[in-house]
């Protein structure tokens, strides 16, 4: 039985699997992050992953045993010959191993409970050995995990469900939040959803995910929850094994070697015909500032150098050099002057260049009326990023009119709006007036340009340079009456 997590959420499945006392392997992937979670007669009784920081070795140094301690054990791999060597060297005894398994598997599924989207795969075969088995809180995990699943999420496990019912389980609850005690205190006798909203003046979305987590954790009876697994055949068992990561999670160790070493070369050949910090991190000019961080942190999961520890020095070093580039690159973006200025950069090099080829290829042709192939899609990022300002989205217009400025950076109305949006963004005054004056620049004569940055100097609180700038335009163009009133406000207010 497998599906996708957006359908089927890992605390629905456990919930289920409780419910239905199910044995087995739930295994769920997502991107390259692959976790298997092992159930016996519906009680969760590990779990692993191949996430590094959830390894054994990590989580008992986090359980105080230090680096020193570690050291001469870092040859060994499996997690069950490094639980033995732990207590047979006196580093650890049964009871603290068990602390720190307990820990880990609380971190794999504090970790998975929040996924909203992936793959997962149930395996009813599946068995693990009796002295690996650890104890968790399952249930206060899901109620803690479900109050930090987006709201939208939470709202479309509720559709269709207008007929079910929740009653309170009769059970102590302590340490609720205000709204689950309010959802919780109304529901002692049988109730329907429409009568749990607005309990305690808290919001819908609020009452929602108070009911979804306290149905999860058990705390309320919910009348029905949609079923997948069903009633699974247990076929014939596997042997019972100690699952270790990353075999645990469905990985083959040559596999991996090779898709790590197929990725590896696919990251050096794209960092080497990487022309700017946008294609070192694989991503477009008008990005988000979300999409820049989830590209880098992709890259970080699967590249950074703490990975490689093991590798030989030399791939060691040009992995080293390749994150290096990287991370340079998200600094720069990541911060909005400094992406800016970048931009900035890269457009007075795309202008040059420009320039270069239409004296080359027509040198008696104006470079005015030179026109490239760009434009086209330059006009239609220009229009976008107009089109968002109505809209009143200026990060999205920045980000359009900056694209229109890199592609034809010898427009002058590209460079002039560019410019202009950038008014009011603190960190980015330099690159507003740059654009401004090289919009005025291309169109000395344009009186529109000009009042565009008396504007910047007026918002600058350079009042004698905004009136300079509007008288310049008036001598070009005296019945421009956007001029004419910004003339006006500026004495008015000198």
């Amino acid at each position: 039985m497998q599906g996708q997590i957006r359908e089927h959420p890992l605390a629905e499945l456990i919930r289920e699997i409780a419910a239905t006392g199910l044995s087995g392997a739930l295994r769920l992937a997502r991107e390259r992050v692959k976790i298997a979670i092992y159930f016996q007669d519906g009680e969760l009784v590990f779990a692993a992953s191949n996430v590094r920081a959830h390894r054994l070795r990590e989580i008992a140094r986090l359980g105080g045993l230090g680096e020193a301690q570690m050291s001469d054990l870092s040859a060994i791999t499996s997690v069950d010959e490094l639980a033995v060597a732990l207590i047979q060297s006196g580093r650890g005894t049964a009871e603290t191993l068990t602390m720190i398994r307990s820990k880990q598997l609380s971190d794999v599924l504090r970790l998975t409970l929040l996924w909203t989207n992936g793959t997962w795969e149930f395996d009813p075969r599946v068995r693990v050995a009796d002295d690996v088995r650890v104890s968790v809180d399952v249930k206060r995990l899901l109620l803690e995990c479900a109050r930090h699943l987006p709201g939208g999420f939470v709202a479309s496990r509720f559709r269709g469900t207008n007929a079910i019912t929740y009653q309170s389980a009769g059970k102590d609850a302590t340490n609720l939040l205000p709204a689950e005690a309010a959802v919780f205190a109304r529901a002692s006798t049988s109730v329907q959803l429409s009568e749990l909203s607005g309990l305690g003046g808290a919001s819908k979305e609020d009452n929602l995910r108070a009911v979804y987590a306290l149905s999860l954790s058990g705390l309320l009876e919910r009348s029905a929850w949609p079923g997948v697994l069903g009633a699974q055949p247990s076929g014939t068992p596997y042997p019972k094994s100690r699952p270790s990561s990353p075999e645990a999670t469905g990985g083959n160790n040559a596999a991996e070697k090779l898709d790590e070493a197929g990725d590896l070369q696919a990251l050096f050949a794209r960092l080497k015909s990487a022309r700017d910090h946008y294609d070192v991190l694989d991503v477009g000019r008008l990005c988000s500032a979300e999409e820049l961080k989830s590209a880098y942190h992709a890259l970080a999961r699967r590249f950074h150098p703490d990975h490689f520890h093991q590798s030989d020095s030399a791939l060691r070093t040009r992995v080293d050099s390749a994150f290096a580039r990287i991370a340079q690159a998200y600094e720069t973006l990541s911060h909005r002057a400094m992406r800016a200025a970048y931009d900035a950069k890269l457009n007075s090099k795309s202008a040059a260049a420009g320039l270069k080829t239409a004296t080359a290829e027509k040198p008696d042709q104006p470079v005015g009326e030179h026109k490239e192939k760009p434009l086209n899609r330059a006009e239609a990022s220009f229009q976008q990023g107009l089109a968002a300002l109505q809209r009143n989205q200026r990060e999205e217009a920045i980000r359009w009119l900056a694209e229109a400025a890199m592609l034809a950076p010898r427009e002058a109305r590209y460079r002039a709006s560019y410019g202009h949006a950038l008014i009011g963004e603190t960190d980015a005054r330099r690159v507003a007036e740059s654009e401004l004056q090289a919009a005025i620049s291309l169109e000395p004569n344009n009186a529109s340009h000009r009042v565009m940055l008396a504007e910047f100097y007026q918002e600058m609180g350079l009042g004698r340079r905004a009136q300079g700038e509007v008288e310049r335009a008036l001598a070009t163009d005296p019945r421009n009456e956007a001029a004419r009133a910004l003339l006006t406000s500026l004495r008015n207010t000198g």
